[in-house]
């Protein structure tokens, strides 16, 4: 069954910032792009570094270590167009001043 759950108030990431939560055991990057708030997993599949400690550009996070891209709405790696590196991604919702992810309770 999936949930939402709070994970920061709106004024703790500023636009064009991101923030790495722990929820249900995962590490996920909340990202604030001028559309609104978007998630995807953290660790980056190829290296597993943090993304949010990346480069964002527009709508795309491009990781420290060795600069591959990926599409913070999607999820998708900008990368030769290789889907087993593709991140999940996580749907966001905004209430009042509080952000929340739809997580999996199992």
């Amino acid at each position: 069954m999936a949930e939402f759950q709070i994970v920061c108030r709106t004024s703790d990431i500023a636009v064009g910032e991101a923030k790495c939560f722990k929820v249900n055991g995962k590490m996920i990057g909340v990202y604030h792009l001028q559309e609104g708030y978007y998630a995807i997993d953290d660790p980056c599949p190829h290296a597993g570094a943090s993304l949010v400690r990346g480069r964002l550009a527009e709508d795309v996070i491009h990781c420290r270590i060795h600069y591959w891209g990926f599409g913070v709405k999607d999820g998708l790696c900008r990368e030769r167009n290789i889907p087993q590196h593709n991140l999940q991604t996580y749907d966001v919702r905004v209430q009042g001043d509080e952000v929340f992810i739809r997580t999996d309770s199992s």
